[in-house]
């Protein structure tokens, strides 16, 4: 098992709150064979649909007193140096077919998924002509939005189920990372993540922007029992650890989880260098 170890990445952390029969929520992704080999871009001029995306003219800052601070928004802070290792590793873990769904998750809530998320989409994001999608799929806490102290979003749940246009709750920053943030909890967010119809919306978005990563951060899987049956819509999961608090045993637990429904991309830890047992 390829574990990705990235520890003391923020001293404070964040609030994260994200074969066979056929699963809920559509169709299962097919995995297939995870090569080693750095993927070329499958092509590097964007569709239309990418470029009608409404862009915001400010960019996220740093912030010294904000909730998750990103730390990839300044490229010279040595902790920025542990999400450029974390994204070549992920690059070079990508699944042979292209457009590929990422889950960012955590074992229990507040070990950093949100923070993790935020950092390495923005991280893709300087790549040129390589296009990221981040998504907020932890519906019943999201923070990507306080994360890059964006408000007025909207609820993404609208465009989940189809009553709002994806071009009209999708937004870019820069020309390389799009964001479908969400500003309010979902009451019934597991009937939504269960249904065929929000895993419609997202396969057509997909199949209309043609992101080369889509980032979706998912409730706590030790939490929420809706993150095991989504995973099969994934096609690889990187699990964020907490380093003083998550112990080997709630790595096991989400190791056996996730076994045979997606795989395995790496463990980030975060916060210290060692994981206590227990």
């Amino acid at each position: 098992m390829i574990r990705t170890l990235v520890s003391r990445l923020d001293p404070r952390g964040d609030r994260s709150g994200a074969g066979g029969s056929r699963p809920p929520g559509g169709v299962p992704r097919e995995h297939t064979a995870l090569p080693g080999s750095f993927p070329a871009l499958t092509d590097p001029s964007p569709p239309p649909a990418w470029a009608r995306l409404r862009r915001v003219a400010r960019s996220p800052s740093y912030g010294p007193k904000a909730k998750v601070r990103l730390i990839s928004c300044r490229p010279t802070d040595p902790a920025a140096k542990a999400f450029e290792h974390l994204r070549g590793h992920l690059l070079r873990s990508l699944p042979g077919n292209r457009m590929a769904r990422i889950a960012v998750i955590s074992p229990t809530p507040d070990c950093g998924s949100t923070f993790a998320a935020a950092n390495l989409a923005l991280s893709l994001s300087r790549i040129s002509a390589f296009r990221t999608l981040l998504l907020d799929l932890n519906l019943p806490d999201p923070g990507l939005a306080r994360a890059f102290d964006i408000k007025g979003t909207g609820p993404l749940e609208e465009m989940l189920t189809g009553a709002r246009a994806p071009e009209r709750h999708l937004f870019r920053i820069g020309e390389t990372l799009a964001l479908g943030l969400n500003d309010r909890p979902v009451k019934d967010a597991s009937a939504l993540m269960q249904g065929d119809e929000m895993w419609g919306v997202l396969d057509g978005i997909q199949n209309t922007l043609a992101p080369d990563i889509t980032l979706i951060d998912l409730p706590p899987l030790l939490r929420d029992d809706t993150t095991r049956l989504v995973l099969p819509m994934v096609d690889g999961v990187l699990l964020v650890a907490d380093g003083a608090r998550t112990t080997s045993r709630q790595i096991a637990e989400c190791e056996r989880r996730l076994c045979d429904r997606a795989p395995l991309l790496g463990v980030v830890l975060n916060r210290a260098a060692d994981v206590p047992s227990g």
